[in-house]
């Protein structure tokens, strides 16, 4: 038996509309990850701006207040410091330092 004309031309217009359609949802999807990396970046520059920015403002701190320590140059300079944290800071509690200023890292004298 032969096959339909319509179900031939309707396989064909399948077939044509096919390749459009995934060309579109590939460009689509390249798009959306292109979107996601450069808001990615961008939340990684203010975050290193804010850390360099508040580095410098502790120096300062440090530098031009008499008797200035870290922990209330630290106090001064985050604005997001909850009055909790600053408690458990206060309270000599272990990793209350780690809280005060978590850009500092521990140092070692120990020779290996």
């Amino acid at each position: 038996m032969q096959r339909h004309p319509s179900r031939k031309i309707a396989a064909m217009s399948r077939d044509k509309l096919l390749w459009p359609v995934l060309v579109t949802l590939v460009a689509a999807q390249l798009l959306a990850f292109w979107m996601l990396c450069s808001h990615q970046v961008r939340k990684a520059e203010v975050r290193d701006a804010t850390l360099q920015v508040q580095r410098v403002a502790v120096a300062d701190c440090l530098r031009y207040i008499p008797r200035a320590t870290l922990n209330s140059c630290a106090k001064r300079v985050d604005p997001t410091r909850t009055p909790d944290v600053v408690m458990a800071a206060e309270s000599g509690t272990p990793g209350a330092a780690r809280t005060v200023m978590s850009a500092t890292v521990p140092v070692s004298f120990a020779y290996r």
